[in-house]
């Protein structure tokens, strides 16, 4: 869970300073201290709050899952799509190899090759 922490100072001409300090979390669990303050004062909504912050979680891992599974169908599709690419790129410098254009075949090939390189090697930039 993330925590915001902002610290602000201001001093006017006088002399005089004043200082906030805040912090901020997402957790969705509230901590011991607040479900304790909770109680005092409404005890049957303790209860309500542990249950919707179960479901919650639950919730929260069911879409973590998705996301996974999101993110390997797209990498996988990418390494797909890219082994596509290689295979079209090599068969056509076969192809125009064999009809007789061998420089057109090394340009294609080494063009298909060298930009699937140039991409996997740049892509983490």
């Amino acid at each position: 869970m993330a925590t915001k922490n902002t610290q602000v100072k201001a001093k006017n001409t006088t002399g005089n300073e004043i200082h906030l300090s805040h912090s901020q979390t997402d957790s969705p669990i509230l901590d011991i201290n607040s479900l304790e303050r909770l109680h005092q004062f409404r005890p049957d909504v303790v209860d309500f709050v542990i249950e919707q912050t179960t479901k919650e979680a639950e919730n929260r891992r069911k879409r973590e899952v998705k996301i996974d599974w999101f993110t390997f169908i797209e990498r996988m599709g990418a390494l797909l799509l890219a082994a596509g690419i290689a295979t079209g790129g090599i068969y056509g410098s076969i192809y125009a190899a064999m009809n007789g254009y061998e420089k057109l075949s090394w340009i294609i090939a080494s063009t298909c090759i060298g930009s699937l390189a140039i991409a996997f090697l740049k892509r983490n930039k």
